[in-house]
């Protein structure tokens, strides 16, 4: 791509805009690296939870936006979700639902 220098241009300017999701994400995603490792985890489990931790990540920094809020907190959200973990997240995430979602009667 030498020889077309806007493409440079763009992808630096579509990355200056975008630079603290971009953070978050790369925050999650080495925390939760980090995190799975401490705990004696394989390679499996680094390279299929931490992709899902930017994911997430990447839901609340669009939040974050939607709600107004400002952007410099993706990164805080981003190091916490990695440390948290998607299980954790899933588990509360349950939990509100049932708390908050009404009951359906499959038997009937």
């Amino acid at each position: 791509m030498p020889d077309k220098p806007d493409t440079w241009v763009l992808l630096l300017a579509w990355a200056s805009q975008h630079s603290q999701t971009i953070s978050a994400g790369l925050l999650a995603l080495g925390m939760a690296a980090l995190r799975i490792v401490y705990r004696g985890g394989t390679l499996k489990d680094v390279l299929i939870e931490a992709p899902m931790c930017v994911l997430i990540v990447l839901s609340l920094t669009w939040g974050l936006e939607f709600m107004s809020w400002p952007a410099y907190l993706a990164q805080p959200a981003g190091i916490w979700v990695g440390f948290i973990g998607v299980k954790k997240i899933a588990s509360w995430a349950d939990r509100i639902a049932d708390a908050r979602l009404p009951k359906s009667d499959a038997g009937q």
